[in-house]
Formats: structure tokens, sequence, C-alpha cells
């Protein structure tokens, strides 16, 4: 009984062959079809340049647990890597490109400089899309007409009006511009490793490069300004403190170089008891004075210690040749697509027809 049905197989298997091989012109026409089509899609499809950079987050106050980090890596155990309790451990980077402010920072970043002018990537973004809208617009009135009607008769939403200066609101030109921004940059962790990769796709090279370079320079600006905002904030205090003080201080020396010189033939009691007052108060202020004058070096150190260190191991460069697309690999898809909808149009023929007969007959 087995090697009945093994025979049968045997049999259905030669007879799709032979299907196949009667009809082995059209499968042929038909993949050569495609491939045309295949060789018309790959030649106008838009030219990709990459560009990418690499670096390395390092943080200074976290070098002396880097021993231990080190053996623990040996065993098997990760414990954090270089990442500081105040620090922005790397896996968050791809949530910071992905904030308002970091797409308008970038898009107002320069990424091609001239003699005369130079140019935005927002700007760059507008050109680049006023082809596209002209074809939006001829489907609009041509193809979308009723569509076009429909939305006329409801109603169109109100634009919003986008301010730099708000994050709150995202005007529609933003929002299509960040949308835009979400397809040419992309940002990968190498959580073993310890290195961060940004890399972006462009259809001119120039551009794709400086574009990377401001995004590279944005993120590290922003993770530097997180990470030494408390030492930047008691900095700041210290300053105002001191420069307060210092008005108290120049008041108080002034006031005793003028006692002492509204006094000089004067020796009694109530003299040197008020000089003494006075030198008393002059004293402490003096004291407070240099205790904040230390502090405030204190704090510029620590400003300087807490700031992260990148180190850049491959920098963004202008790339040569092209990303995408890649048209041999194009073609070749088309052909087999050609291939297999052939095979199975020829195979379902024969079936399909049968069934339509029945249902008519």
């Amino acid at each position: 009984m087995k090697k009945e049905e093994f025979q049968d197989d045997e049999i259905d298997l030669i007879a799709l062959i032979k299907q196949l091989w009667v009809s082995k012109k059209l499968i042929v026409k038909s993949v050569i079809g495609f491939v045309a089509l295949g060789v018309f899609v790959a030649l106008f499809s838009p030219t990709i340049y990459t560009a990418s950079s690499t670096f390395i987050p390092q943080s200074s106050s976290s070098s002396g647990g880097s021993s231990l980090s080190g053996l623990a890596s040996l065993a098997g155990i990760n414990l954090g890597g270089n990442v500081a309790g105040s620090e922005i451990p790397p896996s968050i980077y791809p949530q910071i490109i992905q904030s308002v402010s970091f797409k308008r920072e970038l898009l107002q970043a320069t990424i091609s400089e001239s003699n005369s002018s130079s140019q935005s990537l927002k700007d760059f973004l507008l050109i680049k899309n006023e082809g596209f809208n002209r074809i939006s617009t001829i489907k609009k009135y041509t193809i979308g007409l009723p569509f076009t009607i429909l939305n006329a008769i409801k109603g169109k939403d109100e634009k919003v009006k986008g301010s730099p200066n708000n994050a709150l609101i995202v005007s529609s030109e933003e929002e299509e511009l960040f949308e835009e921004l979400d397809g040419l940059l992309s940002l990968s962790v190498n959580a073993k490793e310890g290195f961060v990769t940004l890399s972006a796709s462009m259809s001119e090279a120039t551009q794709t490069a400086y574009t990377v370079k401001a995004a590279k320079e944005i993120l590290q600006k922003t993770v530097i300004d997180y990470k030494i905002q408390s030492a930047k904030e008691l900095l700041s205090f210290n300053k105002r403190e001191l420069a307060l003080k210092k008005i108290e201080f120049d008041s108080l020396q002034d006031r005793l170089a003028l006692f002492k010189d509204g006094n000089l033939n004067i020796v009694d009691s109530r003299f040197e008891n008020e000089l003494n007052k006075i030198d008393s108060e002059f004293q402490i202020v003096s004291a407070v004075y240099q205790e904040l004058n230390k502090q405030l070096e204190q704090a510029k150190l620590q400003v300087s210690k807490d700031t992260p260190i990148f180190s850049v191991i491959k920098p963004a460069t202008i790339p040569n040749i092209r990303s995408a697309p890649k048209r041999s690999l194009i073609v070749l898809i088309w052909g087999f697509i050609g291939f297999v909808l052939s095979c199975g149009f020829v195979l379902i023929k024969g079936p399909l027809l049968n069934i339509v007969k029945e249902i008519s007959a």
C-alpha cells in the first residue's frame, strides 16, 4: 500500500514538471517581463548615501569601579559598565533622539556651507519635498478629487502653529519633518562592548555626513548638560553668594578704614571697643568670603570632573559609494517573483478552469 502511494506521488510530481515544461514559453516571457520591470524600478529608485559615526561614552566619576566591573565581566556579570547614578545610560540615547527638543535643534543645524550662504537640515528637507508635494497636489485634484470635495464639505481642521520656544506645541509642518527624521536617522547601542553608532541615510552624500556630525554633537551636548546639571547649579549658587558677600566685604573694609582714618589721634576705651566690633565683624565676613571663594573653585573643578568624555572611534565622513539601491539584487528579486507567479499560474490554471466549468454547468 505504501509503495502504491509513493508511486502515485512520484507520478504527480512528474506530471507537474511536465506541465511546467509545456508552458515554458509563458514562464520565460513572464520572467523576462518581470526582469524588465525590475530594471525599471532599479534605475528610477532614488540614490541613498549612508554615513555613520561610532563613539564610546565615558565618565570620569566612574573610573574607580572600572577594575571591579572588569573582574565582574570575566565572570559573566554586568555591573552597568561606565554608567553613574546621575548619568544618562546609553540605552536611553534612542529616546533622546526621539524628543521634540532634539529634533528641533537638529533641524536648525547647518549641513552645508558655501561662500554665499549656508543651508540648514530643515531647508534641505523642505526643498527635497517640493517635488513630492507637486505630485501629491496633482493626485489630490485628479484621482483623489472626490475625497478632496468631501474634506472641503466636512471642513478642515485648523493647523496648529508651532513655536521653537514651546515644547508642548508641534505644528503640522514640524510633525511631517519629525517623521522624516525618524526615517533617515538611526542609533544603535552595543551594550556588551559599550559603544554607540549613529547613522543617517539621505539622498546627498555631503549633507548626510554633516547631519550625522550635527546629531552626534547635539546628543553629546544633551548628555553632558544632564550630567553636570547639579554641579552647574551649585556653581551658579556659589557665584551669586560670593558676589553678595563681596559687596558686604568691601563695605566693611571701607567702613573699617574710614573709622581708623577718622580717629587717628583718639585713644580711649570707647574707640577701642568700637574698633574691635567693626574688626570682629570684618573678620567674620572675611572668613565667609574666603570660604565661598574656596567653594567656588571646588564647584568649578566638580563641573570639569562630572563632564562626560566621548571617545570617537569612527568620525563621520562623506560617503563615496551609495548604500542603496542595490540594483542587481532588485532585478534578481523581481525575476524570482516573476518565475514564482508564472509557475503558480500554470499549476492552478487547469484546476481553476475545471472548478469554473463545474459551477457554470
